[in-house]
């Protein structure tokens, strides 16, 4: 028997990033019917081939900034200026790398990049680009436990994220005596588009939940239907870090198993930890 048959996994994540901040979700969506592929996620794949029945339904739809936004592009005009950039998801560091390669031709020298993983740091090394992660964790304290960003007292740093994101960075970095500009590149907005049958899902198979944030865990509390909130409390959650999961914990859920990371082999090894398969 494979190690996870019979196990239902229901994957909760944002939509595909759309290619440019002139292209909305739903002309994305619209232009490719693979957006909410399973196959888009390694995780999924790696799942899938150990037994496991996986559900792939976005949560929460990416929506760059607008194109023309006169405050991004005063931002990577001014590029040069700042001493560290950070980035805090994959859809940062893309739509960062979008305005930088507008205005930038070949990137400022002596500036130090910095991400929040290796997830996060990727779309730029594929651009050739080096790039600073922690060694392990993964994470906003992770990342702020760095000597680089221990010591910035007088620095000028930019950090490229989403609008309603965490503030530690921001904050404690300001403490730390660093002048710091935020860079909104996108907007969350919840997806209910797949209400019905992760409603379904949840009443019929009891599957197992990937759930990779604390955005992510707000959606799915707001889309399923208060009927049904009990059930989906009770159901068995991985999530990638101890935040998240005290996040969960006040949320109601009672079944919480807490991944090294959100790399998709410690979220499988996860996974694999918390299911016995029926005998």
């Amino acid at each position: 028997m494979q190690a996870l048959g019979g196990l239902h996994i229901l994957s909760l994540r944002a939509s595909s990033l759309p290619s440019s901040p002139g292209q909305t979700a739903e002309r994305a969506f619209a232009s490719s019917h693979t957006a909410d592929s399973q196959t888009q996620d390694p995780l999924i794949g790696r799942l899938e081939k150990l037994g496991a029945t996986c559900h792939h339904y976005p949560v929460i739809n990416i929506e760059p900034v607008e194109a023309d936004n006169e405050r991004l592009k005063q931002q990577a005009m001014a590029f040069s200026e700042y001493d560290k950039a950070i980035v805090v998801s994959q859809h940062a560091a893309r739509l960062a790398w979008w305005w930088l390669d507008r205005y930038w031709p070949m990137l400022p020298v002596g500036l130090e990049y910095f991400a929040v993983g290796p997830a996060s740091a990727e779309p730029l090394r594929k651009q050739c680009v080096p790039v600073t992660v922690p060694s392990s964790g993964y994470s906003s304290e992770a990342l702020l436990a760095l000597p680089a960003l221990t010591t910035v007292e007088g620095q000028k740093i930019i950090i490229f994220r989403g609008g309603q994101g965490r503030d530690l960075l921001e904050s404690t970095l300001g403490e730390r005596g660093a002048r710091v500009d935020c860079s909104d590149l996108y907007r969350r907005v919840v997806d209910a588009r797949h209400r019905h049958a992760i409603v379904g899902l949840i009443q019929t198979e009891s599957p197992l939940l990937l759930i990779y944030s604390g955005q992510i865990l707000a959606a799915i509390l707001e889309i399923v239907p208060e009927a049904y909130l009990a059930r989906l409390q009770g159901l068995p959650i991985v999530v990638p870090s101890a935040r998240v999961a005290r996040l969960a914990q006040g949320r109601g859920f009672r079944s919480i198993h807490l991944a090294a990371s959100a790399l998709s082999q410690d979220m499988e090894q996860s996974v694999l930890d918390c299911y016995t398969p029926a005998r």
